[in-house]
């Protein structure tokens, strides 16, 4: 005797999704997972940053946006397109406790509530974006910098400095770096030396 395939039962709210400029069948699995409440982006992940961000509050009422929307940010190249702004409110449209779980501040902070942490961004160009990206580390911001410089042709190079509380901080990536996410309401422009701008530097 056969057995009938089992239905996919979607959650409520899946059917206001945007899969436009989805292939059916990658729009099709990614119904699939989101039923099963597993990360989709495996399945389209280089349309996975725009999927999200056409549907991050359906994403986050449906409770699976965490996971895929940490892949997807890690996966960038870039997000000229889309700007801080708009990162700001997929971040603040996550749960922060899921975001936590799955990528901890780490044990070699130990941090009490109301303590505050000092981070630096590294950046070039002719317009500073103060992204969403901080390292705890001075070295590693103006490496970042000068990185910007070599392979984008990017000219002013800059690093700079914020100071944030704990609980300002969304999650701490570990991709390549320690990046802590955070948008700090606050930065300073730090006075590196040019020369101190190169590759070859400590980081």
């Amino acid at each position: 005797m056969e057995t009938a395939p089992a239905t996919l039962i979607e959650p409520l709210g899946s059917e206001c999704l945007d899969f436009t400029g989805l292939a059916e069948a990658d729009a099709i699995e990614v119904r699939k997972a989101i039923a099963r409440g597993e990360n989709f982006h495996g399945y389209i992940p280089t349309e996975s940053l725009g999927f999200i961000i056409r549907n991050y509050r359906v994403l986050a009422a449906l409770g699976g946006l965490e996971a895929p929307w940490l892949d997807a940010y890690v996966h960038a190249s870039h997000f000229r397109d889309q700007g801080v702004s708009v990162l700001k409110d997929v971040f603040d449209a996550c749960d922060r406790d899921r975001l936590r779980a799955l990528k901890p501040l780490g044990e070699t902070f130990t941090f009490v509530r109301g303590e505050r942490l000092t981070l630096f961004r590294g950046c070039a160009g002719p317009v500073h974006s103060m992204g969403m990206s901080w390292t705890p580390s001075l070295d590693k911001a103006i490496w970042y910098a000068a990185h910007h410089v070599e392979y984008y042709d990017l000219p002013n190079p800059a690093v700079y400095v914020s100071t944030v509380s704990v609980a300002e901080i969304y999650c701490r990536l570990d991709h390549y770096d320690d990046d802590f996410i955070v948008h700090p309401c606050e930065s300073w422009r730090v006075d590196v030396p040019a020369n101190e701008y190169r590759l070859n530097r400590p980081r």
